[in-house]
């Protein structure tokens, strides 16, 4: 089965596709065309590999800096210990206060600065994936519709526009700043030698991880569910078709089999805008998701590092904004899951058996 490339570019409008892509995504550089001519025909290695040479590129040039948070933080982590330990020598344990709060003060400009720079891409990634999906899924669902039928398509094309409701409204207004507010009340909470706050901290923690839990759960239950349901009816009504056409005299047999040469033409068409899509969002977030994730992990290392020579509240501030980057982490993937799990699952419903 010959697909014309050429043909299916202008009938689905994608080279306008790919300059809206460029446009909004200067960044990247992407090859549509390629990438469309590879799946099709069935290089999915050598379509991966353009990602995963973006994550790379975009991971280099951090990659120096986070290095030196690292060193910073144990720096200063082993001068707080130093001065601790002098000037307990003394009678007077106020210098040794203020010798703590000011090495206390220099360690949260670098944990403040770590934070945003973790939150900054975090958001920046959401951000992408809203803007990603917007603008090529009216592509993807056209070919839904025309391998499946529109019943099917208009129903996965609400799914979506609820996930870009719920991702905007939930996750950017409500979860993302319950994360903001969870690192600042963990670092005040550092002020204090009885760590007052950390039940609040600890309850804020387990409430965000169920709120992500709960949006992933709950999309991929009522993607399934539909998927139980709305491709049936389509399929239904082509099958009846396509018997009918069977059942002319003399030309039945003919046109049985060029309906189902166009309906698995259309069908893996509509699998590879698929694939170019799930491969084209897991590249624009690879890069973002990954340099949170290296935060994350530089403050955690940080952390235990501290935690043998340092102060417990410094050790424990910097263990709590390790979480919160952590958090960014799986907030930023769960969006990225939602879309993901959703548009798979449409793919895998709508292939008519075939």
């Amino acid at each position: 089965m010959e697909i014309d490339l050429t043909q299916v570019w202008d009938q689905y409008n994608l080279g306008n596709l790919e300059q809206q892509i460029d446009s909004l995504f200067p960044q990247y550089s992407f090859d549509l065309g390629q990438l469309f001519h590879n799946i099709l025909s069935g290089d999915i290695l050598g379509s991966l590999s353009g990602a995963v040479e973006s994550v790379i590129h975009g991971l280099s040039a951090d990659f120096v800096g986070m290095k030196e948070v690292l060193l910073w933080l144990l720096v200063l982590g082993v001068i707080s210990a130093l001065v601790s330990h002098f000037v307990d020598v003394f009678e007077n344990h106020q210098i040794a206060d203020i010798g703590f709060y000011f090495i206390y003060l220099l360690l949260i400009t670098i944990l403040l600065k770590c934070f945003r720079y973790s939150a900054d891409t975090a958001a920046a990634a959401i951000d992408n994936i809203i803007s990603f999906i917007r603008l090529f899924i009216p592509t993807y669902f056209v070919a839904v519709g025309v391998s499946t039928g529109t019943a099917t398509a208009a129903a996965y094309y609400q799914l979506i526009l609820l996930l870009i409701y719920v991702v905007e409204k939930i996750i950017q207004s409500v979860i993302l700043p319950l994360i903001y507010s969870y690192v600042l009340l963990a670092i005040i909470s550092g002020v204090w030698a009885e760590e007052r706050l950390t039940l609040l901290t600890e309850f804020m923690e387990k409430a965000i991880r169920f709120i992500l839990k709960a949006a992933l759960g709950l999309v991929t239950g009522i993607s399934i569910v539909q998927s139980m349901i709305t491709p049936i009816i389509d399929s239904v009504k082509a099958t009846a078709l396509q018997k009918t056409v069977s059942a002319i005299p003399g030309i039945g047999d003919m046109a049985d089999g060029v309906v189902s040469v166009v309906l698995g033409s259309a069908v893996v068409i509509k699998n590879s805008i698929g694939v170019v899509l799930l491969i084209l969002l897991l590249a624009i977030c690879a890069a973002p998701l990954a340099k949170i994730f290296i935060m994350a992990c530089m403050l955690k290392l940080a952390a235990a590092f501290l935690g043998v020579i340092s102060d417990k509240r410094i050790t424990t501030s910097t263990d709590k904004v390790g979480n919160g980057s952590s958090l960014l982490f799986r907030t930023a993937g769960t969006a990225l899951m939602l879309f993901l799990i959703t548009i798979s699952i449409a793919a895998y419903t709508t292939n008519r058996g075939f």
